[in-house]
């Protein structure tokens, strides 16, 4: 009975699961890429000098003509408009930092400015770009692991490098915050489209122990290239931004034909290939990234991804296990997928292993399917109470699901079957 009932109800609940585990994963692959890797290095490259054009030279004036000089007044400077955030940070098994910690702004300038502190909660407020009591560091004038920006020095807008003249609506483009605590890792919240009477919650910020974490989000191979090899990068990725497709493949394979090594150029031709659904070639280029630094995490968060898209779950087992082997923290949809592929190939044990860790990482609550798959695999390991805490819990993260009352009869059924177990037991006492 127990065995017709699960098959009645995992048949049709396997083809919810399936497709939106798939629907999520394109969502998801948006999110995972680049987490503070690659672009950073583009900034401070533009022309030397342009900023400084040479006067055209006035005409002379007749000497019949008297000339009144003119005094030109320079526009007012506008002072960014405060812009009041407010937010916690925690750490990753959710407890509060052990100490204060430095919330900094970054910029695509590769500038870091300092703007304040948490409490001993962890909680932060302030205005952003205002003197919030934060003294100036010399570890946060720039983004480490590249060089000054430009004429930065030539800058008067304090740390950073910012300007006091800028246009208030600019203050936050193009930047985004994150936490700083020695020996750990921060997420970032972007501060792209900010304005003042937006809402000053940003969420949470979450720091991860670098101790536990032997892949790189930035690849150590990319301080050894050589020159002509960094400009064709920086000029593919430059060309990506400008929806240049065919210029950045030319100018990363320019990159990589120069320093075979280079697996961030590898990865970012990958990723313009994978785009364009040149897959085995797209493959081909991750694989390389790999053979050049294979504790580099991103050429493994696509081939994933590409072994989602293929249904090869055997592929999809082996690459979320690499990646969450490198990093257990910062990819909480491998342990999510890497459920999915187990439970596909009926290795329900290493399912339910994977799915409560998805379940664990999963801190922002940003993946509520996490908990419909944990339960759809406890169903297959009989664990009926289990999995209608798991339904539960799925609901109450996603109130509005478009599967909730397909979810709420199966809790039904569920109550039903937990009901029958219990009154067998029962019964068996009696009997004894």
């Amino acid at each position: 009975m127990t065995r017709v009932w699960r098959a009645r109800f995992f048949g049709p609940a396997m083809g919810v699961v399936v497709g939106a585990c798939l629907a999520v994963s394109l969502a998801m692959a948006q999110r995972g890429g680049q987490t503070g890797g690659i672009g950073g290095g583009g900034g401070g490259t533009g022309n030397p000098g342009k900023g400084t054009s040479t006067p055209n030279p006035s005409p002379t004036p007749s000497p019949t003509t008297t000339q009144t000089p003119t005094t030109q007044t320079p526009p007012p400077t506008q002072s960014p408009r405060p812009i009041w955030v407010s937010g916690r940070v925690m750490m990753y098994d959710g407890g509060a930092p052990p100490e204060s910690v430095t919330i900094e702004r970054l910029c695509s300038s590769n500038s870091v400015r300092a703007e304040g502190y948490t409490d001993s909660k962890g909680q932060f407020s302030f205005n952003l770009g205002q003197n919030n009591g934060v003294f100036a560091d010399a570890s946060t004038e720039v983004f480490p692991g590249f060089g000054r920006g430009g004429s930065s020095s030539s800058n008067t807008g304090g740390a950073g490098g910012e300007s006091s003249s800028m246009n208030p609506d600019s203050l936050n483009s193009d930047c985004e915050l994150r936490a700083r605590l020695p020996g750990y890792r921060s997420d970032t919240v972007s501060l792209v489209g900010r304005r003042m009477l937006d809402s000053p919650d940003i969420g949470v910020i979450f720091l991860y122990p670098i101790a536990g974490i032997q892949g790189l989000t930035a690849s150590a191979t990319s301080g050894q290239a050589p020159k002509d090899a960094r400009k064709a990068f920086e000029r593919g990725l430059n060309a990506v931004k400008k929806s240049k497709p065919d210029q950045a493949e030319l100018e990363f394979r320019k990159a990589v034909q120069v320093y075979p090594r280079y697996a961030e150029a590898w990865y970012e031709l990958g990723k313009g290939l994978e785009r364009r659904e040149h897959y085995p070639e797209a493959r081909e280029a991750y694989a390389s990234a790999l053979a050049a630094d294979s504790k580099y995490v991103f050429p493994y968060q696509q081939l994933y991804q590409m072994a989602l898209r293929e249904q090869n779950w055997t592929d999809l087992v082996d690459k979320t296990d690499r990646l969450v082997h490198l990093n257990p923290y910062e990819f909480p949809a491998a342990y999510y997928f890497n459920a999915l592929a187990h439970l596909q190939l009926k290795e329900y044990d290493a399912a339910e292993k994977s799915a409560q860790q998805a379940v664990e990482a999963d801190r922002k609550l940003t993946n509520p399917k996490t908990h419909y798959l944990l339960g759809a695999i406890l169903i297959q390991r009989q664990k009926w109470t289990e999995a209608a805490l798991s339904f539960r819990a799925y609901l109450k993260a996603a109130p509005n699901a478009t599967d909730k009352a397909q979810v709420e009869k199966t809790l039904v059924q569920l109550d039903q079957q937990i009901s029958r177990v219990q009154q067998a037991s029962q019964n068996s006492l009696t009997q004894q």
